[in-house]
């Protein structure tokens, strides 16, 4: 289920550092029941009465250095397990619901609650037995295909990458009885009981890679920042290393050194680093690079990790 809305209403829910993405210059919140189907790292296997549980989500589109994702307002689940782990080690907003979501021949019947609190969506949907996969620029594609998420953690934008096959989908009508939840958020829609769309899905495979930094969010424009190599993992995880071990009055920025505002910082360096396409550290105003960069960025940490500055250097 599709609502169109306000991109000013929609503005305060999103993190410095988002933009908004549009279709046709229209902003969408998108409302999703499902059943998760046996989650698991890729190295595990699924467990019982664990792995599979109700989630619903309510959903926006953003992007970042023009790659576009999806951000979630709220993720309800009735999953003790996800909803602790999740929130503490990627940010995502999960809350503990208690739901259902029952099919029976072409109608599905879908229910979610908070333990606490009067949040509700209620409904059914009606689907059509037509499938079919999202045409090229077409809107559905614009909701459906996308292969990045955002989120936001202790200050810092991160982004996760996803793949999964085309979605197949039909098209549907559904009667909703309750919808307080996505009420709540109060994006200035005329009827939170009539979307703007509807479409249902038997859903698709989804794997998920590890959530990378995007950018260290501050208003302090004069402060250090480390520009990560945006096609080395390895950058990713230095900077997720030191952001989790970052000294309490550490200021520290991160972005890509592909975008346009890192690029408008290196251009302006002696020509082997505009050359050098790596990590660098601009540190009170001075350039670093690969390993000085790396080694200086102990600088940000806890005492005891800045203790191993001198030996890095033998």
């Amino acid at each position: 289920m599709h609502w169109e809305v306000d991109i000013n209403k929609l503005q305060p829910h999103i993190p410095d550092g988002l933009e908004i993405d549009t279709y046709g210059g229209k902003a969408y919140v998108g409302v999703v029941p499902f059943i998760m189907r046996n989650v698991r790292p890729r190295w595990f296997w699924p467990v019982p009465f664990i792995s599979t549980f109700p989630e619903f989500n309510i959903r926006t589109y953003v992007k970042k250095d023009d790659i576009p994702g999806v951000f979630f307002l709220t993720l309800e689940a009735e999953s003790v397990i996800t909803c602790s782990y999740a929130t503490k080690a990627y940010g995502l907003p999960y809350n503990y619901a208690k739901g259902s979501v029952v099919k029976q021949d072409d109608t599905v019947s879908w229910l979610s609650q908070r333990k606490s609190g009067d949040m509700k969506l209620a409904g059914d949907t009606t689907i059509s037995r037509t499938k079919t996969h999202a045409q090229a620029g077409s809107l559905e594609e614009f909701l459906f295909e996308k292969y990045s998420l955002y989120t936001c953690k202790d200050g810092s934008i991160m982004r996760g990458y996803t793949h999964h096959k085309p979605w197949e989908f039909c098209s549907a009508e559904v009667v909703l009885t309750n919808n307080s939840l996505t009420e709540s958020f109060d994006f200035g829609i005329a009827d939170y009981t009539s979307p703007d769309l509807v479409h249902y899905s038997d859903g698709v495979d989804v794997r998920t890679y590890s959530i990378e930094m995007a950018e260290r969010i501050g208003k302090d424009i004069n402060r250090d920042f480390l520009f990560l190599d945006g096609d080395c993992g390895l950058c990713h995880r230095l900077a997720k290393f030191i952001d989790n071990r970052s000294s309490g009055n550490a200021n520290l920025g991160y972005r890509p050194n592909t975008s346009e505002d890192a690029q408008n910082v290196i251009m302006t360096l002696p020509k082997k680093f505009i050359a050098a396409d790596t990590v660098y550290l601009i540190r009170n105003g001075k350039p670093f690079m690969k390993s000085s960069a790396a080694i200086r960025c102990l600088l940000y940490m806890r005492w005891y990790y800045r203790m191993f500055y001198p030996i890095c250097w033998l």
